[in-house]
C-alpha cells in the first residue's frame, strides 16, 4: 500500500475482487443447494422402490403362506415384478451414489470459493491495520509537530 496522507479515508484496492469473489461464493452456495437437494430427492426416491420392495416380497410370502398354490402364474407374475422392483432398485442407489458424488464435488467447490474469499477478506484486514498504524504515525508526527512549535513558541 501506498504511503497513505492525512484525512484520506481508508480504500482497498482489491474491493472489486472481493465483490468478485462474493458473488461467485453466493453462486456456488445456490448450486450446493441444488445438488443437496437432488441429492435428498434420490434418496426419497430410493425410500420409495424399497418400501414398495418390501411391499412386494410380504406379498409374495402371503401367496407362499397361504398353502397349497392354486394359481402358479400369479406367483411366477409376482416374482417376476420382484425382480424388476429389485433392478429399480439398484438403479436407484447408483442415482444415489452419483448424485452424492456430485454432492461432494460441489462442496468442494463451495469450500474453494470460500477459502478464497476468506484470503481477500484476510489481506483487507490486513491492509487496514497498516492503514491504521500509518495513520497514526502521520498523527503522533503532526501532534510531536505542534508540541514542539508551542515549546519554542513559549521560549
Amino acid at each position: 500500500m501506498a504511503k497513505s496522507k492525512p484525512g484520506k479515508k481508508f480504500k482497498y484496492d482489491l474491493d472489486a475482487v472481493l465483490k468478485v469473489r462474493e458473488i461467485r461464493e453466493k453462486k456456488e452456495q445456490e448450486k450446493f443447494a441444488e445438488k443437496s437437494r437432488e441429492y435428498k430427492k434420490e434418496k426419497e426416491q430410493e425410500g420409495k422402490i424399497k418400501r414398495k420392495k418390501r411391499g412386494e416380497e410380504e406379498g409374495l410370502r402371503t401367496v407362499y403362506g397361504k398353502g397349497p398354490i392354486k394359481d402358479f402364474a400369479e406367483v411366477l407374475r409376482r416374482h417376476a415384478h420382484l425382480g424388476i422392483v429389485k433392478e429399480d432398485l439398484d438403479k436407484q442407489v447408483e442415482k444415489v451414489i452419483e448424485a452424492s458424488r456430485r454432492l461432494e464435488e460441489q462442496r468442494e467447490h463451495l469450500i474453494s470459493s470460500m477459502k478464497d474469499k476468506k484470503i481477500i477478506e484476510k489481506d483487507k484486514e490486513n491492509k487496514l491495520e497498516d492503514y491504521k498504524k500509518i495513520m497514526q504515525k502521520i498523527e503522533i508526527a503532526f501532534l510531536d509537530e505542534i508540541a514542539t512549535e508551542r515549546f519554542r513558541h513559549q521560549k
